[in-house]
């Protein structure tokens, strides 16, 4: 018995460690990543589906982290679509606005102040070589037209609420201070968003600024302003913008899933496409400066070893934007786009430190990105869940003759993202409908929904529709309607109430006929 009872007990424990390291159902589909590749090297990753808008891998999508320069994708975003004309309008290079990057170690376009670029010129120099000082001009002019009266006042400057501020710090992304305080970008260009002698940049003890400008710190100027209502505008819940550049502050962050969402808006803008996904941008001659050309700092474009001997070249990648900052790690949105799919992968914290501090020269973010699309690619396709007209349920049916049930149909088609090995039989259906309807009903009318499910994930809903128009029959609805009439409560009440009169009555005319007999007889005897 104690045996039986020992096993019992040692078999449980085993059931609890196994349960334990099953995997947590997870959005997305599950992925086993390459042995050689030593991934996944980043805290956050999601993969989308651009085509279907259907998550195909997520890893820690909605934890709050610094963002570095893909910041920058909401710059362009509120650039192009407050600077009227910006692919002709002409900014001059302010030298006050250039200064207030003096000692940041930022990449740059080493734009000059007094120089003439127009603001398509800078979209360009903001998005392939990552330059701050682009950042900075654009969101400058912004800030200018609105002091002018040329733009609106924000919805936080009018008092509005839902500015999209949120002092949260991101979870994980504290990041260093003192030496150390922000990443570097490899490239031709110069660094990203700040390097390892940015000391302090944006924390305590900050050094103090020739112009006397946080450079971390813009969060009450208008353009960064207008950058949290944007993230707000498009649902980003857990993304808040403090500068238009990406240097740290505790304060910047964002999850994958709102960058996603932040990208997929500015693909629907014009030129942010085709600027993303430039390698080299061939700046033209400028009033200070010869033509001079600009290398991106996707190294995803680049079909050649580094120093070290890594390639992180994927010959379908289509754009889109790079960040680095020790507190960020390496981090990118790439997209790519091979035989009709197209996805985007927002790869966020892979390590630029070792634990002792040092460099890590190996883009874990790019490694990571180029693996999930060529498993997506390879494994993953779209696929028709429900056609329209196809019997998906029933639902019963009132007031139609020799009719008791409706056949209910898909009111459109259903396309899902899906692994090519899964089966339409895999995909469960669970039909959201009325008890019942009541006829007449015309062919095509709306009854309920269909939501069509794989793995416990949701992957579609559709309009279940009637198969067929049907009438009313007038006899049924008389006796239908009469025999609800008879049995309902109200009604049951009524005659019963009637019953108990008409009881009562009956035997109060009865102990009255009796009376009257009685009366009777005595006066016959008194007669008598």
């Amino acid at each position: 018995m104690k045996r039986k009872r020992i096993t019992a007990i040692f078999l449980a424990v085993c059931l609890l460690l196994t349960t334990a390291a099953l995997p947590v159902s997870a959005e997305g589909f599950p992925y086993t990543w390459e042995k050689d590749g030593g991934g996944p090297h980043c805290e956050s990753l999601l993969l989308v589906n651009l085509d279907t808008d259907s998550v195909a891998y997520a890893q820690n999508p909605d934890e709050k982290r610094p963002m570095a320069s893909l910041t920058k994708i909401m710059t362009f975003i509120v650039a192009y679509e407050n600077i009227p004309d910006i692919e002709n309008t002409v900014i001059t290079a302010s030298e006050a606005v250039l200064d207030e990057l003096e000692g940041t170690y930022s990449s740059t376009a080493d734009i000059m102040a007094g120089e003439k670029l127009t603001g398509l010129q800078l979209l360009y120099l903001l998005m392939v070589p990552s330059a701050n000082d682009a950042a900075l001009l654009l969101a400058n002019y912004v800030n200018e037209l609105h002091a002018a009266g040329a733009l609106p006042s924000s919805s936080a400057e009018s008092g509005e609420e839902g500015s999209g501020v949120d002092s949260t710090q991101p979870d994980g992304g504290s990041g260093e201070t003192g030496e150390n305080a922000a990443g570097t970008e490899n490239s031709d260009s110069g660094l990203e968003a700040g390097s390892e002698e940015d000391t302090n940049a944006g924390g305590e003890g900050a050094a103090e600024w020739d112009s006397g400008q946080d450079p971390t710190d813009y969060s009450n100027t208008y353009f960064v302003k207008l950058m949290n209502e944007k993230a707000e505008e498009l649902g980003c819940e857990n993304t808040h913008f403090m500068n238009p550049h990406g240097l740290y502050h505790p304060d910047h962050y964002a999850t994958a899933r709102d960058l996603y969402r932040i990208t997929r808006y500015a693909l629907g803008l014009p030129n942010f496409a085709q600027i993303t996904g430039t390698p080299a941008y061939d700046l033209a001659a400028t009033n200070m400066r010869e033509e001079q050309t600009f290398y991106s700092t996707n190294k995803m474009f680049n079909n050649y070893e580094d120093n070290d001997g890594n390639n992180y070249f994927y010959t379908y990648t289509t754009g889109i934007k790079t960040g680095s900052l020790n507190e960020a790690g390496y981090c990118i949105v790439s997209s790519a786009t091979a035989d009709g799919y197209t996805y985007i992968c927002v790869a966020m914290g892979s390590p630029m430190l070792d634990s002792e501090g040092n460099d890590i020269d190996y883009h874990g973010e790019m490694a990571d990105s180029r693996e999930l699309f060529r498993w997506a690619l390879l494994n993953l396709e779209k696929k028709t869940v429900a056609a329209q007209g196809d019997l998906l349920g029933e639902v019963k049916l009132e007031y139609a003759y020799r009719k008791d049930t409706l056949q209910l149909v898909a009111g459109d088609n259903a396309s899902a993202l899906l692994p090519k090995a899964v089966n339409k039989s895999s995909v469960t259906i669970q039909c959201n409908v009325p008890e019942s309807v009541q006829a007449p009903i015309k062919k095509g009318e709306q009854v309920g929904t269909a939501t069509l499910s794989y793995a416990d994930e949701v992957i579609a809903t559709i309009p279940l529709v009637a198969s067929e128009s049907v009438e009313r029959s007038p006899v049924i609805t008389i006796f239908t309607q009469g025999k609800s009439l008879f049995t309902a409560p109200w009604f049951l009440i009524v005659m019963a109430v009637i019953l108990v009169l008409v009881v009562v009555y009956i035997i109060l005319m009865l102990l009255y006929r009796k009376k009257q007999k009685q009366l009777r007889r005595v006066k016959r005897f008194r007669d008598m």
